[in-house]
Order: C-alpha cells, then sequence, then structure tokens
C-alpha cells in the first residue's frame, strides 16, 4: 500500500515514481515475455523499428506478465489511489519509435464526474530525459491549469506548431528518469510526453478505475467501450481466472455486459 505522502503526491502533482519495485531477474523475465510476445504478434519478422508497435491486450499474454496484477506491490497501487472497488482499464505493451507528443485531459469530451483512473507503467530499460523517459507537466489533471494546456493537442496533431512558443521538447515538465525495476504511476489525465531515445524502447503498463458511483458514471463507461476496441474488454482467462484479484477487478465488467476477448 501506498503511504499517505506518496498519496497526497499523486493527488497533488499526478504522478508518482517508485524505485526499483521489480528485482533485476523480475525485469529479465518481463522483458524476455515481451520481446515472446511482440515476435508472436508480428509473425516472428524482426522489428524494423519504423513506427510504434503497441499490442493490446498484454499482460494477460504470459505468466509472469499476469502475475503483476494481483502481486501486492502492484495490486496495492490502485487500491490506495482509487479504493478496493477498483477496475481494469486494460493492459497494453508499447515497443516506442520517435517522441510521444504532449497529451492529457481532453476537457471537451470529458464529463464533469469523470471516473478518476491509474495508469502503472513499466520500463525495462535505462531512461534519462534525453534517452525517452516518461515527462509529467505536474498538476497539469487540475483545473484550471488543464484548461490553459488544451492547446498543446493542435501541437499533438503537427509538431510545427507551438502554441505556448515553445516545441514540444521544449515545454518545461518533470522527467521521471528510471532504472529497470522502476514503475512510474500516473493520471492519464496529466499531460504527458517522452522525447527522444532508440526505437524499440519498451514501456508497458495496466491501467485501473475506479469504480462508479453514478448511473451516469456507468453509462459513461458504456459510452468508452462502445467506441473502444480492446480496453473495457475483459479476458477471458482473466474472467475465468483462479485467483480471487483478477476475477473482482474485471467483474464490473462482465456485469456491465461488456464484450470479452479471447486471449
Amino acid at each position: 500500500m501506498l503511504t499517505q505522502g506518496q498519496k497526497a503526491h499523486f493527488e497533488a502533482f499526478g504522478f508518482l515514481l517508485i524505485p526499483q519495485l521489480l528485482t533485476p531477474g523480475e525485469v529479465a523475465t518481463m522483458k524476455r515475455e515481451s520481446n515472446e510476445i511482440f515476435d508472436e504478434v508480428r509473425g516472428e519478422a524482426p522489428f524494423d523499428g519504423q513506427k510504434r508497435e503497441p499490442v493490446q491486450p498484454f499482460f494477460e499474454r504470459r505468466p509472469f506478465l499476469a502475475s503483476l496484477l494481483d502481486d501486492d506491490r502492484i495490486h496495492g497501487i490502485p487500491e490506495s489511489l482509487l479504493g478496493p472497488g477498483f477496475f481494469l482499464f486494460g493492459t497494453e505493451g508499447n515497443l516506442h519509435v520517435g517522441d510521444t507528443q504532449w497529451h492529457g485531459a481532453n476537457l471537451t469530451d470529458s464529463p464533469p464526474d469523470k471516473l478518476r483512473s491509474v495508469k502503472v507503467a513499466f520500463y525495462v530499460d535505462p531512461l534519462t530525459k534525453e534517452t525517452g523517459s516518461l515527462r509529467i507537466i505536474p498538476g497539469s489533471h487540475r483545473r484550471p491549469f488543464a484548461d490553459r494546456l488544451q492547446v498543446l493537442w493542435d501541437q499533438y496533431d503537427d509538431q510545427s506548431i507551438q502554441p505556448l512558443g515553445v516545441s514540444g521538447a521544449e515545454m518545461p515538465a518533470v522527467a521521471l528518469e528510471s532504472q529497470p525495476g522502476d514503475v512510474a504511476v500516473f493520471t492519464e489525465s496529466v499531460f504527458h510526453g517522452a522525447f527522444g531515445g532508440a526505437p524499440g524502447r519498451h514501456q508497458h503498463a495496466v491501467s485501473f478505475g475506479e469504480h462508479p458511483k453514478t448511473e451516469a458514471q456507468r453509462d459513461y463507461l458504456k459510452k468508452l467501450h462502445e467506441g473502444w476496441k480492446y480496453a473495457l474488454h475483459p479476458s477471458e482467462s482473466f474472467i475465468n481466472s483462479e485467483r480471487p484479484r483478477v476475477r473482482r477487478m474485471v467483474s464490473l465488467l462482465v456485469e456491465l455486459g461488456f464484450e470479452s476477448m479471447k486471449v
């Protein structure tokens, strides 16, 4: 479970960096299983490094990755920040190429009572500000600051645009420089991006949401499910898991009648 200080930091700034949550042996296993998944999905063809390679769902496809969902070290993060009724939005794996421009809460699409969410991201390579580490604009998940940053969406689509007078890489931000085994925790409502780095950088993540308290929130989830191909589509292996924590974190999705995936 997170400390009161960690929870306060997350609420104020929108992120945490937890050092060395995984052991070197676990990092090696994560990288091996991840590479197996990418190779499998692309039919054993080599990674050409030309564009980002995303895979969803991801953690469900290998035993160690799947075990992290109910590992106390990981499970305690959303439980601390969202409450014990949190649910699984989805899992993803990425081999990154080039920059990821700034993105965060799109306030034009967000209802007033939007559900809070948490993403737990794993990095298996050393990353610095210049080599593709996650960058965060602290506090940008909160209004009115978030309103001032909506212009960054213009830059996301056209990097030649500089709505705040600087390029994406020059935006004032905190770089979450990390070593293998570190875990980044953030809300996707906070503005975040990554710049620099070699093609093929691993970044794998699990996203969680707080349990809906109102019918409006449930309806919003249903709307999201209709528009998404992978997130909010629980895997059959998790629905039928022998592990109670795993079954519980997808039980809401089953209750809402969301389409499942054969993974």
